[in-house]
């Protein structure tokens, strides 16, 4: 019987990672990307936790692993997030969930497999993975940068890159005109936005934007309950890795966020957590900051 692996890759965005995650993928394997940016003792206890079957980092060495645990047929990704408590969960994805995000997502934005994206965030994160994945599924021609560069970024839309995702931060460090679309997500976005930056939201468990400018993809689903978010998706994540449950009910995903939808339009007001109540009213510190 083929017993379907969970491959770690301690490797910065790269061609060969994308190579690696095209070989596990071939294979029927899982793939789990490492933050780069964490201290080794952090990245030893995500391994620790998650329990992959092999390590590859980016000499190529590719280390067998003890206590692995395998991933089960269907599975693609395993992300960490560290949502709302801190504490990290192994965020699992199937080829499907991921499949559906992509498909929704180029159907709201008019693209299709011809379009040139450019990889600028971590791959450890889907907001970076997701337009990997764009290449590995769909086949769109992709540039890929190991980190966030400006003038990195300003050749690879010379060289013909036209998609982009990007955070807020990486947003105020280019001329935004030099793409045709921009996917912005991550933090509140910025007031007063070009008109080819699209806002987006979503988060690790949904593999990314599920609502762009405030309007949920078609084929995804948005209640409200006494202002927790609720979505349920086709692009919703299995469960995490190594727990026992997930904040499903009926298929609806708790988000955690609290905000409005009405009239198609969902108002996103912070994480549940963040509310302070000051004489007997909510307060979020997103609109105090702003």
């Amino acid at each position: 019987m083929t017993v379907n692996r969970l491959v770690a890759l301690d490797m910065p965005a790269s061609v060969e990672f994308a190579d690696h995650v095209r070989k596990a993928w071939d294979s029927g394997d899982a793939v789990f990307p490492i933050d780069q940016r964490l201290p080794q003792a952090a990245k030893d206890s995500l391994v620790e936790q998650f329990k992959p079957s092999v390590l590859i980092d980016r000499t190529g060495s590719v280390v067998n692993l003890p206590g692995s645990e395998p991933t089960e047929e269907g599975d693609a990704l395993v992300i960490a997030t560290s949502g709302s408590t801190g504490a990290p969960k192994g965020v699992v994805h199937t080829h499907d969930s991921i499949r559906a995000l992509l498909n929704m997502s180029q159907a709201r934005l008019h693209t299709d497999s011809s379009t040139h994206w450019l990889l600028c965030l971590p791959v450890s994160h889907v907001a970076g993975f997701s337009v990997l994945a764009r290449s590995l599924v769909f086949g769109n021609p992709i540039s890929i940068l190991p980190k966030f560069d400006e003038s990195e970024v300003l050749v690879a839309a010379k060289n013909g890159a036209t998609h982009v995702s990007l955070v807020p931060t990486t947003l105020n460090r280019i001329d935004p005109a030099i793409f045709d679309t921009i996917l912005l997500g991550g933090a509140a976005a910025p007031p007063d936005l070009p008109a080819n930056v699209i806002t987006t939201y979503g988060m690790t468990e949904t593999f990314g934007g599920i609502a762009y400018n405030a309007m949920p993809l078609d084929g995804v689903e948005v209640r409200v309950r006494d202002e927790h978010i609720d979505v349920r998706s086709p692009s919703l994540f299995r469960t995490y890795r190594g727990a026992n449950t997930a904040d499903f009910i009926d298929g609806w995903y708790q988000t955690g966020d609290n905000g409005t939808f009405a009239n198609g339009v969902l108002q996103v007001f912070g994480r549940s957590d963040d509310m302070i109540i000051t004489g007997g009213e909510n307060v979020w510190p997103s609109a105090v900051e702003k």
